[in-house]
């Protein structure tokens, strides 16, 4: 971020019949949140074995309690705090008593990226009590802004450790931002280099020194994220989400998820939601 004025510059190309010029004085990157499900549910099994999914899970709980296990440390979920779990955080659950719980899944776009498993705590202070009361109250019409400010405010309260302090090369992010666009499309690391502005060489340096994967290692994680969301959140057929998600067959995609999710497409839908 910057708070000094870059000098003059134009936001229109030069043969544009617009005209916008000015001085950029501050400029922030875009960042996204799309909330995939918002519910209160009351829970009398809550048992997840090694579960790992690519968005992020906030968890409320309001009666009773539950232990989640990450990493061999287990985690009391208990009322008056609110837990954030980032994506790809492999954890385990039980409850040892009936257990009710707000929770929502939402993904950050490429900020995902960024975020360092585990599971993060806090307590709901004044103004997470009242988006949680407003949140009872919702109709969830036209949009859920009500979980959005729930979710946008918990956000802010993590720690500096829930994101890696790595600031992304232009160049990085512009690749990234062409992986995520061409998910169902057969692309290489030509094509994101291409999009980038650099050879193949620079980017794969670039990627590995700045996001620890290769590019397409980077485009196979999209598609499996984006793969497993349409199993969860929509009825396309197995078929369906391979074609969407870019690969050139079920078979394929099966390999795929369970090789690096270790859990076949069917079985991952009918895994529990919450």
């Amino acid at each position: 971020m910057s708070t000094k004025k870059d000098g003059f510059f134009s936001l229109v190309p030069d043969d544009s019949p617009h005209e916008v010029e000015g001085d950029r004085e501050v400029m922030l990157p875009g960042m996204s949140l799309e909330i995939l499900a918002t519910r209160k549910i009351h829970l009398r099994k809550w048992n997840l074995e090694n579960l790992i999914d690519p968005y992020w899970r906030l968890y409320c709980p309001v009666e009773g309690s539950a232990v989640v296990t990450y990493k061999e440390n287990d985690f009391t979920l208990e009322p008056g705090n609110i837990y954030l779990i980032p994506p790809r955080t492999m954890f385990s659950s039980q409850n040892p008593e009936p257990f009710s719980k707000w929770y929502v899944h939402f993904v950050l776009g490429r900020s995902d990226l960024l975020s360092v498993p585990g599971i993060y705590s806090q307590p709901v202070d004044d103004i997470a009590s009242q988006y949680l009361d407003t949140l009872a109250k919702a109709g969830g019409e036209p949009y859920n802004w009500e979980s959005a400010l729930l979710v946008i405010y918990s956000l802010t309260k993590l720690p500096n450790e829930a994101w890696t302090d790595q600031t992304l090369d232009r160049r990085v992010e512009k690749a990234m931002e062409f992986l995520q666009s061409n998910l169902s499309r057969k692309i290489n690391a030509d094509d994101a280099a291409r999009a980038a502005g650099v050879s193949v060489r620079n980017l794969n340096h670039l990627f590995r020194s700045q996001v620890r994967m290769a590019p397409m290692s980077v485009l196979l994680n999209y598609r499996l994220d984006r793969a497993c969301h349409l199993l969860r959140h929509t009825d396309q057929s197995i078929e369906q989400v391979a074609e969407n998600c870019g690969f050139p067959n079920r078979y394929y995609f099966s390999r795929m998820l369970k090789q690096h999710r270790g859990i076949s497409p069917a079985a991952y839908r009918k895994g529990q939601l919450y």
